[in-house]
């Protein structure tokens, strides 16, 4: 509605990005650990996920995409479900870095080498991206970036100097160590 003020990252544009990404480097089975149904992020980049599989030509595989939860655990059980099938996905793209992080923790449990024998990349760019080894691609979340520009759509409002709307800013891609061509 046009009584929205706010600011918004394009969210399932990012995600479909990061398919891409995989796809550029040889990647054909990709996974995706969905974040929580109920968070607009989740649902956001799932379609982001299809859409990136849509274009590349691929068919979803359902046992590839495997609910988590926005947490460190729920990506390591869903990882430890990924690396149980019989044919592996290449690459794991997890809905934030907490699972990402979760998922690069199973892989060293299964003795599956990051990115040797699998990739993995998250969403956010929160702090755990850059402190865990292998470093995670991953999309950044501009918060501060946002949060700047959400109050200057409010203060347009408030001062009356001009129509305050919903804005949506751009997304890139921090390439990391997680990631490379599939084995």
């Amino acid at each position: 509605s046009e009584d929205c003020i706010g600011v918004l990252l394009r969210e399932r544009e990012a995600a479909a990005a990061m398919v891409d990404y995989l796809v550029s480097l040889g990647h054909r089975r990709i996974a995706h650990i969905i974040g929580d149904p109920k968070h607009g992020g989740g649902v956001w980049r799932l379609a982001g996920f299809r859409d990136g599989m849509k274009r590349a030509g691929l068919q979803e595989e359902p046992a590839y995409v495997v609910q988590g939860r926005f947490s460190f655990e729920s990506g390591v059980a869903a990882t430890r479900q990924l690396l149980a099938l019989r044919q592996r996905p290449t690459a794991i793209f997890a809905a934030d870095d907490d699972m990402a992080t979760g998922a690069i923790w199973a892989a060293a449990e299964a003795g599956v080498a990051v990115p040797g024998d699998i990739s993995i990349c998250g969403f956010d760019d929160t702090n755990i991206a850059t402190q865990v080894w292998p470093p995670l691609t991953t999309v950044p979340q501009p918060v501060r970036e946002m949060g700047r520009r959400a109050t200057e759509e409010l203060l347009l409002r408030v001062q009356d100097k001009g129509e305050a709307r919903m804005v949506e800013v751009g997304y890139e891609m921090r390439i990391r160590a997680s990631t490379a061509p599939p084995p």
